[in-house]
């Protein structure tokens, strides 16, 4: 059956939906140490009281802002997996408590205990732990869903033309290539550069006009897309899909070559070449 903890692991929330989720986090912490008064918070007035759990709810949030935002894109690349999102959440939970711990010795002047600051570490991912399990049930719901989506797509009718030519849009172009030797094209300013290969030899031919005419030129041949508005790849050369949707690169063959993916083509890439 495998290794269930080397199971690729997809974020599938938004960044409209990760903003929202941060905050309901951390009004989660808030509202669940306000009415249960786990810790001992139940020898605090009331007003006392939603001081100190507002003011852990707001830690958390500026935590989670620091992880999701700052740190995450720096750290999620690649091929991340179940472990991975397992021993990243339980980071996240432990640097919660040490700026919980910091919090409460900064509100009640306490000084430095050793074992109060594994309290709290222990405290925060037991407490987290409520909301990341609902969490992990509504990606892994998310993640089935889009599975038997993509189960229901009929497969893709690969098209190719013998000989492709490309004006790019410039009558005083006239270029011929087997589209099927086309690595990638790249717009600069009113320049597109075609990148061929041929055997082992890999070259590049640059000309003037617009990657749009280009993209229209190369139509009939369904392995090319448009994935960023400088850059049209042919997918038969992509190694591997990296990032997420807001940073997402393809690596092409045979050079390594990254590429950069726009938001909007991400699904449509990880649809066609399946190697997310």
């Amino acid at each position: 059956m495998g290794n269930p903890f080397k199971r690729p692991m997809k974020n599938m929330e938004t960044p409209r939906e990760r903003f929202v989720s941060t905050l309901v986090f951390g009004l989660f912490i808030f509202l669940f140490l306000f009415f249960f008064k786990p810790f001992e918070l139940a020898q605090f007035d009331i007003l006392p009281l939603l001081f100190i759990t507002f003011g852990f709810g707001l830690v958390t949030t500026f935590m989670l802002f620091i992880f999701n935002y700052l740190l995450e894109p720096l750290i999620k690349k690649g091929n991340w997996t179940l472990g991975n999102n397992i021993l990243w959440d339980l980071l996240v939970a432990s640097s919660i408590g040490i700026a919980n711990f910091f919090y409460v010795n900064l509100v009640f002047q306490q000084p430095f205990v050793f074992k109060y600051l594994m309290f709290f570490i222990w405290a925060a991912i037991l407490v987290g732990s409520i909301p990341v399990t609902i969490s992990y049930i509504v990606t892994f719901n998310r993640i089935y869903k889009s599975a038997l989506k993509k189960a229901d797509i009929v497969p893709e009718e690969i098209l190719w033309e013998n000989e492709v030519v490309i004006r790019a849009g410039n009558p005083k172009n006239e270029l011929k290539f087997n589209p099927k030797n086309i690595i990638y094209l790249c717009s600069n300013d009113n320049y597109v550069t075609i990148v061929t290969i041929k055997g082992d030899t890999q070259s590049k031919t640059t000309i003037r006009g617009t990657l749009k005419s280009a993209e229209s030129e190369l139509s009939k041949n369904s392995r090319f897309l448009r994935c960023h508005k400088c850059y049209i790849v042919n997918l038969n050369f992509v190694e591997k899909v990296s990032g997420h949707n807001q940073n997402m690169k393809i690596r092409l063959l045979p050079s390594g070559t990254e590429i950069p993916v726009s938001r909007s083509k991400a699904d449509i890439l990880i649809k066609k070449t399946d190697l997310v």
